[in-house]
């Protein structure tokens, strides 16, 4: 991965990166992409809550979690500033290319396999080296748990699920093709049977907002797509010459099937008169009225719009 923060001085590489700031704007504040970041903050504040409910089934024991807002990183810097053990998770935004890396301390993996059998966390002690197959099966729960909390964060602006793809067990082996090395990382402590422990970093790439971003709805966006007035124009014009059946019902008289049995041609049916004639167009009464005579035809009143 490239170091967005080299410098260049060369004026072909000032021209690129005035391409890139265009193509690239999240993070300056009061451009219009400051407005997914405000997005974001909606789902880092709901992941307070669904984390802790989520993680708390599984581990089965009382839980408190707090997540801290995030810090813009790169993400080699992040990644290599990290001391204690982790595992690492990778999950993926609905269909899109969005990846969400999850760091879990050791700790709090050891912490979690002790809780859910039972057992009583002492702030301190975890194993070390290659993970207990104890361990290896926490890590499926917990990703399960953490999914379902990150839907449910995300769902404040998306109706997409987050699924878990993979689990990299060391910080070299991690695999992430960033085009912009800058992260958003979302540090979470946790704290178990009394104890504190840094747990959980919650690492969103900023190549993932950049691909959701038009699935966002901003208010920018939709301002920009107000209906073209010829196109609205040529659709009223079109609309309005569209033919349909429209009849009035004078009567609807009743008779005996014996009555209609004997009628025959020239035989009058007496009519009341009335006022108040439906106008029907299709199923639905659109008007009342009275039937008169104009220019030497018969004619329909409207009295009454429905």
């Amino acid at each position: 991965m490239t170091n967005s923060q080299s410098s260049r001085t060369d004026s072909g590489a000032a021209d690129e990166n005035v391409a890139g700031a265009v193509n690239h704007s999240l993070l300056k504040k009061g451009g219009p992409d400051n407005i997914l970041l405000s997005a974001y903050k909606k789902v880092e504040r709901k992941l307070d809550g669904v984390l802790k409910t989520y993680l708390s089934n599984v581990i089965d024991c009382d839980l408190d979690i707090e997540v801290g807002d995030s810090t813009k990183l790169l993400f080699n810097d992040w990644l290599s500033g990290l001391e204690a053990d982790s595992v690492y998770l990778e999950f993926q935004l609905g269909a899109s290319e969005s990846r969400i890396l999850v760091r879990i301390a050791r700790i709090f993996l050891a912490a979690s396999v002790d809780c859910f059998f039972g057992g009583q966390f002492n702030g301190e002690a975890y194993s070390t080296g290659d993970l207990k197959q104890s361990e290896i099966a926490m890590i499926d729960r917990l990703a399960g748990a953490i999914a379902a909390g990150l839907t449910d964060a995300w769902s404040t602006l998306l109706d997409s699920p987050v699924r878990y793809n993979r689990c990299f067990y060391a910080k070299d082996d991690i695999e992430l093709d960033l085009e912009d090395d800058n992260v958003l990382v979302s540090s979470t402590s946790a704290q178990l049977s009394g104890h504190q422990i840094a747990a959980i970093d919650v690492v969103q790439t900023l190549d993932g907002l950049v691909a959701i971003e038009p699935q966002l709805n901003r208010p920018h966006h939709r301002a920009a797509n107000k209906a073209d007035p010829i196109w609205t124009a040529t659709l009223k014009e079109s609309v309005e010459q569209v033919y349909i059946p429209v009849r009035s019902v004078l009567a609807r008289p009743t008779m005996q099937l014996s009555e209609l049995s004997r009628l025959a041609v020239g035989d009058i049916l007496p009519v009341a008169p009335t006022d108040n004639v439906p106008l029907v167009i299709g199923d639905r009464v659109f008007a009342h009225g009275s039937i008169g005579e104009q220019n030497g035809g018969v004619a329909f009143k409207i009295n009454q719009i429905l």
